[in-house]
């Protein structure tokens, strides 16, 4: 290549050996990280971290894993839990199809059928927080329409109707 100057062409003889000096360091590190993987690959039992390593993914997920029943371990002492590779390799056997449940369509009730957040804690005489609370627990679906947030008001009158009497 052609510089259009002596000082064009040292920078660019130096970005080319810094770039080959990064494909090389690039190269070394990833064959770092591979080795411990490589290495687990041919292990029976694994460690909670060596397991945790081998899925990509931390060691709270895999305690998690192991709490939920998803991953049979073995506690050999207070600070040593042992997981079978077989148990790993059974995570990716597919069983049956997951089939999950259908989810009912929400018709979301009209403006003028609907109580805003104020309105409610008004007519109601509630906190904010306790509605919002009221809503969580009852499961009311509600809406937002511009700035406001709506509830059904056929759904709160229930609530609040059941609780006087």
């Amino acid at each position: 290549m052609r510089f259009c100057s002596a000082i064009c062409n040292k920078r660019s003889y130096k970005l080319r050996l810094r770039v080959n000096a990064m494909k090389d360091t690039d190269q070394e590190v990833q064959t770092i990280l591979d080795k411990p993987i490589k290495s687990l690959q041919g292990k029976y039992f694994l460690s909670v971290s060596n397991a945790a390593k081998l899925l990509s993914t931390s060691t709270k997920m895999i305690y998690r894993m192991i709490a939920d029943g998803k991953l049979a371990a073995v506690n050999l002492s207070v600070r040593k839990t042992v997981i079978s590779r077989k148990e790993i390799d059974r995570l990716f056997e597919i069983k049956e199809q997951i089939k999950f449940p259908e989810e009912k369509l929400v018709v979301r009730p009209k403006i003028r059928d609907s109580y805003s957040i104020a309105e409610a804690q008004k007519k109601f005489k509630i906190s904010e927080a306790g509605l919002y609370q009221l809503i969580k627990r009852h499961k009311i679906s509600k809406f937002k329409n511009g700035w406001y947030t709506y509830v059904a008001k056929k759904e709160l009158d229930v609530i609040f109707n059941n609780d006087i009497k």
